[in-house]
């Protein structure tokens, strides 16, 4: 008899899977809006013409395949507070969208209980019973059992909750990923940008040590009478005033190499000391004029704040179906005894199966009011989407415009320093011939090095600037 109660038992629990899947699939239509994705001629027609992706993955991939710059992003993600901080957001987004999860399916606990308990006589269990000296008011209380539920989601009150803890999951994986996209660009432009401080410090002493010897043959020639003093005035300022623009130099390396300590969480000098590399690497050529909407919409921001959207108008749902009837599946069965050697008696076993509706009919415009809350913050996640895509057709626009003018800056300065590398080579000839002084010669290399220094600065700029495209148009894919 036990066996077969037990089976009774595990039967109606199964019954009420099956039923609440049957019941579940029969359903009504989830109420409430059904989201649709913003339309994409939300943008500009010039951004959904041409596909400038795969260029801007391999212009990623040229700019960071070295191997320092491969090593500074793998520190910086393995050891990142801000990362961490979204990782771990986005840990606890996927949890609570896994509970939601778990609240559509089928609920069974099991309970055992062994206990003493005392019935007061002067109660209302006594009252009507006469007094008699061997009445028991103590007992030993044993049950085993176990109850199953389910709710049935007959107007997609469970399916709103999943659909809107799925989307802020979404949402908050947007924007663990634009931050891991943000560190990555900012390592990368922080070690361009010490790479440029040091080239241009080994520039900067070349330089010096050419005023230096410059400063000695114009003390020679003074000496000797044959130039004036204002020369040597002139000479000696030139050579200080040089002299005083170097700490600058120093100070730019110093800030790039503080900015990497801190997005990698290296000591300074042992992160000094793992930098070797000084090259720069080729500007990487932009993408193509026309943007498709797809590179925007990689945005992680956008991303996000359209996943937000969705969650949005997965809440008005919730709201629109709490006013609608809610049904449940429960059931229980087990066996209760006073006494403790009886517990498994055919006698001592219960079960109760049924289903369970409610439907709220009074709550002085309550769910009405949630209804309405939740309508306005649709909205108000609308604008805030439309808000985000203007901030990023502004950031693309601004970054393009940027990069544009950096290019053609970087083309004049590599002319300048074509022409003055050939000046300097008409200078040797001249010098070698005997018809120009080492002055003229020293002036000639002085300008070349200029020239150089310009080409370094224009370059970094440019660097930089297609690393702002990149962040604008959401990475690589």
């Amino acid at each position: 008899m036990k066996r077969i109660f037990l089976h009774r038992a595990v039967a109606a629990v199964v019954a009420i899977a099956v039923l609440g899947l049957l019941l579940d699939l029969a359903g009504c239509q989830a109420v409430g809006p059904n989201y649709q994705a913003p339309p994409s001629d939300t943008l500009p027609p010039r951004y959904l013409e041409v596909d400038g992706a795969e260029s801007l993955a391999a212009g990623w991939q040229a700019l960071s395949q070295d191997a320092e710059l491969q090593a500074l992003m793998r520190r910086a993600l393995a050891d990142n507070p801000d990362l961490d901080m979204a990782l771990a957001r986005l840990a606890q987004a996927r949890a609570v969208q896994a509970m939601q999860d778990a609240s559509t399916a089928p609920a069974v606990n099991l309970g055992v209980q062994d206990g003493s308990d005392r019935v007061s006589r002067n109660g209302e269990l006594f009252a009507n019973i006469p007094p008699s000296p061997n009445l028991k008011s103590q007992f030993v209380n044993a049950q085993v059992g176990f109850d199953a539920s389910w709710e049935i989601d007959l107007f997609g009150y469970q399916r709103r909750l999943r659909e809107g803890a799925q989307a802020r999951s979404e949402a908050v994986g947007e924007q663990a990923h634009d931050v891991r996209l943000s560190l990555q660009a900012e390592v990368v432009r922080n070690a361009l940008e010490w790479r440029v401080w040091q080239q241009r410090l080994q520039l900067a002493q070349v330089q010096l040590a050419q005023l230096d010897e410059q400063l000695r043959i114009t003390q020679a020639a003074v000496h000797a009478g044959e130039w004036s003093r204002q020369e040597l005035l002139r000479s000696q300022n030139q050579r200080d005033s040089f002299a005083a623009g170097m700490p600058a130099l120093e100070l730019g390396a110093r800030q790039s190499l503080a900015a990497l300590a801190m997005l990698t969480l290296q000591p300074l000098q042992s992160l000094q000391a793992d930098l070797h590399e000084t090259r720069l690497p080729a500007v990487p050529a932009p993408p193509a004029a026309g943007l498709p909407a797809e590179l925007l919409r990689r945005r992680p921001d956008i991303r996000a704040s359209e996943r937000d959207l969705a969650a949005a108008s997965a809440d008005v749902g919730v709201a629109v179906a709490a006013q609608y009837p809610r049904l449940s599946l429960s059931g229980d069965a087990g066996w209760n005894a006073i006494q403790s050697h009886a517990l498994f008696d055919d006698r001592s076993e219960f079960w109760s199966l049924g289903p369970k509706l409610s439907l709220p009919l009074f709550n002085s415009g309550r769910l009405g009011a949630q209804v309405q809350s939740n309508e306005a913050a649709l909205q108000l996640a609308k604008a805030r989407y439309r808000k985000t895509l203007a901030g990023a057709l502004a950031d693309v626009e601004v970054a393009l415009t940027r990069m544009s003018r950096d290019e053609a800056h970087r083309q004049q300065v590599q002319q300048l320093q074509a022409q003055q590398a050939d000046a300097l080579r008409l200078t040797r000839a001249q010098f070698a011939a005997g018809e120009v002084a080492r002055v003229s010669l020293i002036d000639a290399e002085r300008g070349l090095n200029t020239a150089q220094d310009q080409s370094l600065q224009a370059q970094g700029q440019s660097l930089s600037a297609w690393l702002a495209l990149y962040k604008a148009l959401g990475g690589a894919p």
